[in-house]
């Protein structure tokens, strides 16, 4: 459930059906993440913090390190999760690909796949006043920076891991 801090809760406002219970579309689509995918993310991101000269971790406890590290692997494994979920829409609905601050986007994709999931009875949305709001995110190109279509940049973004890339160039 979302709180949306104005008093409603998603459920209020989107009736998520089948999907309830489920990490859609990524259990839809059998994504998983390994514990060798994110060993390689989480020395991804030392290597990255090393370079910055970033050594605050050198003085803390063994609890301390310990729960860093945990929190490290967790995000990584969410962030892992993402990626791949973010390639298989990418392949499957293809579309356009925007820049987000945690890695690249297929916004076409997602606003396709939920389309398509909406259109299937998966999920309603309840408050009609609210339709356009849950869309605009989907559709009002002006929120958004875009890759290039068809530049390198675009072909590269989805095809391997932001991760992977920085640990092949070391």
């Amino acid at each position: 459930m979302i709180n949306r801090g104005n008093g409603t809760r998603s459920y209020d406002i989107i009736n998520w059906g089948r999907y309830e219970g489920r990490r859609w579309p990524a259990k839809e689509h059998g994504i998983e993440v390994s514990d060798a995918e994110i060993d390689l993310y989480v020395e991804s991101m030392r290597r990255g913090m090393r370079a910055k000269g970033l050594t605050a971790e050198d003085d803390l406890s063994p609890e301390e390190a310990t729960q860093i590290e945990q929190m490290r692997r967790d995000m990584g494994r969410a962030m892992i999760r993402q990626w791949k979920l973010n390639r298989a829409l990418y392949e499957q609905y293809g579309g356009r690909i925007i820049f987000q601050q945690l890695g690249p986007e297929p916004l076409d994709a997602y606003r396709r796949y939920l389309e398509e999931r909406q259109a299937a009875g998966d999920f309603t949305i309840h408050d009609k006043s609210l339709e356009g709001a849950f869309w605009r995110y989907f559709t009002d190109d002006s929120m958004h920076d875009f890759y290039e279509p068809g530049s390198d940049a675009e072909s590269r973004a989805l095809a391997t891991p932001p991760w992977e890339r920085k640990a092949e160039a070391q």
